[in-house]
């Protein structure tokens, strides 16, 4: 009787981790793309420095389009976490619109890149309605990786 239970016990393993295998590995989501901005430079409203990081549009999970980061604007003291999303205008180029939350909002920009180099060699225009004024980076890293 023990034995017609181990038996059992093994046939009853065996179906379920075939049952349970799960999908090919043809099916699993692709690599997902994901940009990096972060730099520093001036502006109308002094000098200004981000850090944001992004999930391409097209990735195939929950966080694709959405960006997550800080900025800061030295001479108006604010230091704001940021989300936002991020869009490839074209190739190489991505525009990222962050906000520091609900209305109205401490800081509320639009950052794309003119560039796409290795190392702190890109351009990146800053343009913001609040606080209302642009920029631009020349010593900016931008870095986009995956497919």
């Amino acid at each position: 009787m023990l034995r017609v239970l181990r038996v059992g016990a093994l046939l009853l393993v065996l179906a379920s981790s075939t049952l349970s295998s799960g999908p090919s590995a043809s099916a699993q989501p692709r690599a997902a793309e994901q940009i990096v901005f972060s730099g520093t430079g001036f502006g109308s409203f002094g000098p200004v420095g981000f850090w944001i990081w992004c999930e391409d549009d097209e990735a195939q999970n929950p966080y694709h389009g959405e960006c997550n980061g800080s900025m800061y604007f030295y001479a108006l003291r604010i230091v704001k976490h940021v989300t936002g999303t991020v869009v490839e205008t074209a190739e190489g180029r991505y525009t990222t619109t962050v906000s520091s939350g609900s209305a109205p909002a401490d800081v509320a920009c639009a950052l794309n890149n003119t560039t796409l180099v290795r190392g702190p060699n890109n351009t990146v225009q800053v343009v913001c309605s609040s606080p209302s004024g642009s920029g631009i980076s020349t010593n900016a890293v931008v870095n986009a990786t995956g497919p």
